[in-house]
């Protein structure tokens, strides 16, 4: 039996949904201010997280005891893996060289981009992670935790095919890292005014 990812999102976003309308409509009868915009963000971000933990832990195989655990899908060398990918373009694949430039696009780019949304919504939401510092730290321990629960997956044999690798970590920072920049390309950009709102 297997649990796939899309029912992770499913229902996280009932549950989310649910709980922030009884949230809402407690404030409007208490006729305090609600910032639409700001609900906006919030949604977009509990999403986000969602779709994250469906990519990176899901799906699940419930009961699938024949998976062994092997230490070698443990990389804790950094960088060792993105040029040990390198060092086979034109070998691996049968010298397939588009294909592996693409499937190291991928991994690295992919890890990337996931993180480029946390941050630059963390700032958006939450005055305190408007410092870079604590913005990249919430990045670090949460890739940390994804590979944390990777290996407990991969320990107790309910995924295939999963590697814990400190790439991929190295990889999420700088993603983190490049989402505030961009927020504050764009503060910078429309005024710290006009993203006031924001922070209400």
């Amino acid at each position: 039996m297997s649990i796939s990812g899309g029912i992770v999102i499913v229902f996280g976003f009932i549950c989310y949904i649910v709980l922030r309308v009884i949230i809402l409509v407690l404030k409007l009868k208490q006729k305090r201010s609600v910032f639409w915009l700001k609900e906006l963000i919030r949604f977009l971000f509990v999403l986000y997280i969602l779709m994250v933990a469906s990519v990176t832990l899901f799906p699940l195989y419930i009961g699938a005891s024949h998976i062994e655990f092997s230490y070698k899908v443990i990389n804790y060398i950094p960088l060792i893996s993105i040029f040990r990918d390198i060092s086979q373009v034109g070998i691996a694949y049968s010298g397939d060289t588009l294909f592996m430039i693409k499937l190291i696009v991928r991994n690295v780019g992919g890890n990337i981009l996931m993180f480029m949304p946390l941050g630059f919504l963390l700032p958006l939401l939450w005055g305190k992670f408007k410092r870079l510092k604590n913005t990249i730290i919430i990045g670090l321990i949460i890739s940390l935790s994804i590979e944390s629960l990777q290996f407990v997956q991969c320990l107790f044999g309910v995924v295939f095919t999963r590697t814990i690798d400190i790439d991929d970590v190295i990889c999420n920072v700088l993603g983190t890292f490049l989402g505030f920049c961009i927020y504050k390309l764009i503060i910078l950009v429309l005024g710290k005014s006009n993203l006031r709102i924001l922070t209400i």
